[in-house]
């Protein structure tokens, strides 16, 4: 039996195929216990050396763990393999095969923590059959040729890739391998791998090859890539930071048969900001605070003086960027002024522009436009200003309820609508527990009253 504080299995599951599977939470923890050992226990040493989607995938195959809707026993290897990842998820969610904590760093603010993301994974779209979101569930497209960096294969210079399905049978040689200790890239890993051309070479043998001696970043956007296509975009759990709110999405489940590189703090020297006497104007460098500064002044003049508005103060944060309702890390906020206090002090109202958001998004997309995002960043801000002058701030509200769309999206409607109902259901009983002594007051007055009368 789990303990309160695990989660058991869900009985079904809706798998992104469209396959629909029950999952039996007690055969699934026997079979863990036979194939890791008992919790805390050192058992399951003798298999070690074979890799941790592999073991999982011994828990699934186990007997009655896996069965179709009818209740038919179901063989994962035959399952694709972005099912298969599904379901092992399912299993470290609920707690049925360990997963350690891992160690991050908050993408915002560079603060550390630890956090076993399967917990935080949100199933409800699994068990409640809720994958038909355009974006979260759009299945990978094995047509295409994926661009990536440059690399040499053979005499050519490739900058794609095509990936093939794969079943989790097919892919069994690259599960199996152990998660310590360097890759050895070799044609069955390839053909594991589902790599079906790197540009227009299919030999297995030319790819490994070629993959072997890739550039770092050629080999990192193809595991992001693999990763694409083995792993639904759902398989995400959301970390927010304690220190500034943001929100670190972490995958899940946490050890994958590629691993990439994992979440690192702001870099070295980001206090610092950028390298002294760095060109603002140089060919892929992002301006410095000075020039930076220079340009959001500029292009709030302009601004201002189109909208017809002045006296809102402007400031440049190099600091820790602030966070919207749903995480994210703001290019700016607006703050109304407020009037005078009881020292005679009335505070302007604010425009705030966060240089390290700006500098971030510029780093991530090379073809981010940093003079048109100041711009549009301020004439957004001011638009705040003028809708709160006139007392309503319908751009305000359609922000907040974009962040509750997506939030929707992600946790499901029906598990929305569930958490509304313990929420309401958890409300009464608080505002029972703190009024009960009046409640008893009132009845006991209305039992003395009825005695009186009764006389």
């Amino acid at each position: 039996m789990p303990s309160p504080a695990q989660r058991p299995l869900p009985d079904q599951v809706h798998l992104p195929s469209g396959t629909v599977v029950r999952l039996s939470d007690a055969a699934a923890r026997a079979e863990t216990e036979a194939i890791f050992g008992a919790p805390g226990g050192s058992g399951g040493g003798e298999r070690s050396s074979v890799g941790r989607c592999a073991r999982d995938v011994q828990v699934l195959a186990g007997p009655s763990v896996l069965t179709d809707a009818r209740g038919a026993p179901l063989d994962p290897l035959g399952l694709p393999l972005a099912d298969a990842h599904v379901l092992r998820a399912l299993l470290a969610s609920a707690g049925v095969v360990p997963e350690e904590p891992g160690a991050y760093t908050c993408e915002n603010c560079g603060a550390p923590f630890e956090v076993a993301p399967s917990r935080l994974l949100e199933i409800g779209p699994f068990t409640d059959g809720e994958l038909d979101d355009p974006e979260l569930d759009r299945p990978f497209d094995f047509g295409a040729l994926h661009p990536i960096p440059a690399l040499r294969v053979g005499r050519a210079v490739c900058r794609g890739v095509r990936f093939a399905e794969r079943t989790v049978e097919e892919a069994m040689p690259l599960l199996r391998l152990p998660g310590e200790g360097a890759l050895r890239i070799t044609p069955s890993l390839v053909v594991a791998m589902g790599i079906a051309a790197l540009g227009r070479e299919r030999r297995a043998p030319v790819i490994a090859d070629a993959l072997a001696a890739a550039p770092d970043e050629a080999w990192a956007a193809i595991v992001d890539l693999y990763h694409e296509a083995r792993y639904p975009a759902r398989l995400v759990a959301v970390h927010r930071c304690q220190g500034c709110g943001a929100r670190n999405d972490l995958d899940v489940p946490l050890e994958r048969e590629l691993a990439r590189a994992p979440l690192r703090a702001p870099e070295a020297g980001a206090d610092d900001l950028e390298e002294p006497g760095a060109p603002a104007g140089r060919a892929g460098a992002f301006p410095d605070l000075d020039a930076f500064e220079a340009r959001v002044r500029a292009a709030a003049e302009r601004i201002y003086a189109a909208r017809g508005v002045r006296n809102i103060d402007l400031f440049i944060d190099a600091g820790v960027p602030a966070c919207d309702d749903g995480g994210e890390p703001l290019l700016g906020c607006y703050t109304p002024g407020t009037p005078a206090d009881e020292l005679g002090i009335a505070r302007p109202p604010e425009i705030r522009i966060f240089y390290r958001t700006f500098r971030s998004e510029a780093r991530a997309d090379p073809g981010f436009d940093v003079d048109a995002e100041i711009a549009e960043t301020i004439d957004h801000e001011v638009t705040h200003h003028l809708h709160h002058l006139a007392g309503s701030d319908p751009l305000d509200d359609e922000e907040h309820a974009q962040i509750e769309r997506e939030e929707l999206r992600r946790i499901g409607h029906a598990e929305a609508a569930r958490r509304a109902r313990r929420g309401a259901l958890s409300d009464l009983a608080g505002f029972a527990r703190a009024t009960w002594p009046a409640w008893v007051i009132a009845a006991v007055g209305t039992a003395l009253a009825w005695c009186e009368g009764g006389r």
